[in-house]
């Protein structure tokens, strides 16, 4: 396998993507829908706003009534009916006629506009009295001031959102806005994280000599859940063969979707992750051209789709970022997941190995023009150099040089 050429990153992402499947759509509370996909269209039941209504605490009147009215020469109308939000008015506005009225309610019959309670004769007073006879009025409105037409927003039948659709906050309450409680979504796919090796010492616990403590099971875990995965944390997988049997057998026994290996498949002695896949499945390929990250395993472990990512922090992390994020973005029903690529100047020359290469970087604005320069020492154990970037700067294939002052492709963290 090791005489064979190594995979470009687009070639192994292709491979990757061509045996993965959306997940099934399910059914659910809107309430409950944040950060899942819409598996069809959503269509608005109603109008929004449902009626017209006001956008003022004030009086409903008939525009024409009042355009005399300034501050010395205040109008009169008589008041008929006090209209709270979630009534319904009963009362026609008729000459002269004017209702109080909340922002939000219904804009009774006959009225065209709002007089803001402020240029009233009870602006100070407003919520503190009964319903008043009279109104004196010192400002003119025009027709459809301060007044929410219905459908303003949206109209009745309007696509609001189309299938493939990321679900946000907001977007839930327009849909519970406009009076759908349950939606298709794509289900979430259930991912085995499954860590390896003696070494692995959960935080909190004292180490021992030789030991360190655990990194990958936490920022792959946080970072896999911020694609849009459920993720079932396996624990540490000890360096023997029956461990490692122990906890690929548990996943499959959890009806998981995906199972991901942090270590365990490279060429060590002790990695026996590898040698598990190879007996109770089938390896598609084995090794990308990618810094950092070669020994990256995309098989399948008794039919279920398996990822060995290498066990440094930094490569995890990153083989993370460039594989796993579209897997899981078609697993969840999104139409595209592709990196955005900015460019960027070299503020210092930056040397490569010919690998297809994600170093670690800072860039800044500067006017109009982004600028860049590493981080440190890009060692692929070097945890802290990832939380010191803020941008992953992209040397091609092939490339293993760039000068001072040539442009950069970087992607933004």
């Amino acid at each position: 396998m090791q005489n064979k050429p190594l995979l470009s990153v687009a070639e192994a992402k292709s491979k990757i993507l061509e045996t993965i499947s959306v997940s099934k759509d399910l059914f659910i509370e809107t309430i409950n829908a944040n950060g899942y996909v819409l598996a069809s269209d959503i269509f608005s039941q109603i109008d929004l706003p449902p009626f017209h209504n006001s956008s003022m605490d004030g009086y409903a009147v008939r525009a024409v009534d009042i355009q005399h009215a300034d501050s010395t020469n205040c109008v009169r109308l008589k008041v008929i009916e006090d209209i709270p939000a979630g009534y319904h008015p009963h009362k026609k506005i008729e000459k002269n006629q004017a209702s109080r009225i909340m922002t939000g309610a219904e804009l009774p019959v006959g009225a065209d506009a709002v007089v803001p309670v402020e240029f009233t004769n009870y602006a100070d007073k407003y919520a503190l009295v009964e319903l008043p006879t009279e109104i004196e009025i010192f400002k003119k409105v025009n027709p459809g001031d301060h007044v929410r037409p219905k459908g303003q927003d949206i109209q009745k039948g309007t696509k609001i959102f189309s299938k493939g659709h990321f679900l946000r906050p907001q977007d839930l309450g327009l849909i519970s806005g406009v009076g759908i409680a349950k939606i298709a979504v794509y289900g979430k796919p259930r991912i085995a994280l499954i860590s390896s090796g003696d070494e692995i010492v959960p935080a909190g616990q004292p180490l021992a000599a030789g030991q360190i403590y655990d990194i990958n099971s936490i920022s792959i875990q946080t970072l896999l859940n911020s694609f849009g995965a459920d993720v079932v944390n396996l624990g540490v997988a000890k360096d023997t063969r029956k461990s490692v049997d122990e906890l690929l057998k548990k996943a499959v026994s959890m009806d998981i979707d995906l199972i991901i290996s942090t270590a365990g498949v490279s060429v060590g002695v002790f990695d026996h992750i590898r040698d598990a896949i190879i007996e109770n499945g089938n390896i598609n390929f084995w090794r990308v051209n990618i810094r950092p990250g070669k020994p990256l395993v995309y098989g399948n472990y008794q039919s279920i789709p398996f990822f060995g990512v290498p066990g440094n922090p930094v490569s995890a992390f990153i083989i993370s970022l460039i594989f796993l994020k579209p897997v899981i973005s078609k697993m969840i029903g999104l139409t595209t997941s592709d990196p955005h690529y900015q460019q960027a100047l070299l503020q210092e020359s930056i040397e490569s190995d010919g690998r297809e290469s994600y170093l670690r970087g800072i860039v800044e604005k500067q006017g109009s023009t982004y600028t860049a320069k590493l981080t440190g020492h890009q060692g692929s154990g070097n945890i802290f150099s990832l939380v010191s970037a803020n941008a992953l700067l992209v040397i091609p294939p092939g490339v293993k040089s760039l000068p001072k002052g040539s442009q950069v492709n970087f992607i933004a963290l």
